[in-house]
């Protein structure tokens, strides 16, 4: 085969690579991605692709993610410059960061009540049982901002004030520097927190001297019915249908890694 013929052919081998990558939800990857870079893709596609440390420039409050062996080789004034977020993670398409700690109420407690109970929450996503797409629902931003806004300042017939839950992963802040904004996770990211809880609470461990995700349950943003929210059980990833918006659960903040602040 000619040396021009053999060119053509790798040109559209990677082109036809980049349409698939593109289709599958990266729409990032160009043809001017290098090829090296494709397996990693790939990797994030279907599983884990990755854990890194979500940081804040002091002097700029910028966020930079750097992967283990990154923060290890800084030398000690590099590491200074900077201030831990939390735990980047892209895995199954997904990229978001995850709190270094659970959520604690003012009494020093580490469980929520949701709140909301009876209540239909507007512009909340709405998944009861059965409903395909569940588990591919989004992050969990506008699910918390919205339950956030309609609640403000009202008392249900439980007598919950607002929504704990959400408010306390909205109020959450790493540090002193911390320009993110946090949210209350969906139900598709408790599930992907609880697929790799091993791996991330190895890294908290690591880097961030504890923290770890427990083996208790957790609520997320996404609604059942009026009276009933997701949570999702942290050693196995299961969800579970029946839990009412007056009991208590742990919370564990989330931001989005691109575009956070």
């Amino acid at each position: 085969m000619s040396t021009n013929k053999e060119a053509l052919l790798l040109r559209l081998n990677k082109e036809m690579q980049v349409q698939a990558l593109n289709e599958i939800g990266f729409p990032e990857v160009t043809f001017e991605t290098p090829m090296s870079e494709f397996k990693e893709y790939i990797k994030w596609a279907g599983g884990l692709r990755d854990l890194r440390i979500a940081c804040v420039k002091i002097s700029d409050g910028t966020v930079s993610h750097f992967t283990g062996e990154e923060w290890s080789a800084m030398s000690a004034n590099g590491k200074a410059q900077y201030s831990k977020l939390g735990v980047t993670i892209r895995a199954r398409k997904m990229e978001f960061i995850i709190a270094a700690a659970d959520c604690v109420n003012s009494d020093g407690g580490a469980t929520f009540k949701f709140g909301a109970y009876g209540v239909d929450l507007k512009n909340v996503k709405n998944y009861g049982a059965g409903n395909v797409g569940l588990y591919e629902v989004g992050y969990g931003f506008e699910d918390t901002l919205a339950a956030i806004e309609q609640q403000a300042g009202k008392t249900d017939s439980q007598n919950i004030k607002g929504v704990p839950a959400c408010e306390a992963a909205w109020n959450y802040k790493a540090n002193a520097h911390d320009p993110l904004q946090w949210f209350l996770p969906s139900v598709a990211v408790d599930r992907l927190i609880a697929e790799y809880k091993l791996e991330i609470n190895a890294f908290l461990t690591k880097f961030f001297n504890g923290g770890t995700i427990t083996g208790d349950w957790y609520w997320s943003s996404t609604e059942i019915n009026s009276t009933q929210s997701w949570t999702v059980h942290m050693p196995n990833g299961y969800s579970n249908l029946y839990n009412l918006r007056n009991s208590s659960h742990r919370v564990r903040a989330v931001a989005l890694a691109n575009k956070p602040y």
